[in-house]
């Protein structure tokens, strides 16, 4: 039996990244006011495939792209599939770009930097358990989750026979296909 996983990437956030210099504790406030922000919706490419479920991560804005995208019943929400979290470097008042904030944050990620190893750690966990979970479905589902998640999830997804492409920032709204024959 064929099974399919589709992941996408929620609708764009309408408030924008932010500009200029920040302290760290600034980024963490601008990104819980992500979170909870508003999108914008939009065309969407469901890859031509009749999805029979749906899971979601439970943040508005995945939740409004699944709720629009998806018209097959009941769409499971789940904390598993939020995108990670970083940790406040301890820097105090020092400012830096944004863009010098995003170059360090991915450095300090990718070594496992100690201020963020926690963090790192807590996403993969979740990530294999919503693989597990996905791996143990027999029908096609869509996951409508968040672009950092979705590398994690695609590599994981993979690693357990499905085949389908190797993911870089994905695209808003767009399903990126993963399948397994057996």
């Amino acid at each position: 039996m064929r099974v399919r996983i589709g992941l996408m990437r929620h609708f764009p956030v309408t408030a924008g990244f932010p500009k200029g210099w920040r302290t760290s504790e600034e980024l963490l406030a601008w990104l819980d006011s992500y979170d909870r922000g508003a999108v914008t919706i939009g065309e969407y490419d469901l890859g031509d495939i009749e999805w029979a479920a749906c899971v979601a991560s439970d943040l508005p804005r995945a939740q409004v792209t699944a709720e629009t995208v998806f018209r097959g019943g009941e769409i499971e929400l789940t904390s598993l599939l939020r995108e990670g979290r970083f940790a406040a470097f301890g820097t105090g008042k020092l400012r830096l770009p944004v863009w010098l904030w995003e170059w360090v944050l991915r450095v300090a990620w990718m070594t496992g930097h100690r201020s963020q190893r926690a963090f790192r750690e807590e996403l993969r966990e979740r990530v294999r358990v919503m693989a597990e979970r996905l791996c143990a479905r027999e029908e096609d589902t869509l996951v409508v989750s968040h672009a950092g998640v979705m590398l994690y999830l695609s590599e994981e997804l993979r690693r357990r026979g499905f085949a389908g492409p190797k993911l870089g920032i994905a695209k808003h709204a767009r399903v990126y296909l993963f399948e397994r024959k057996g």
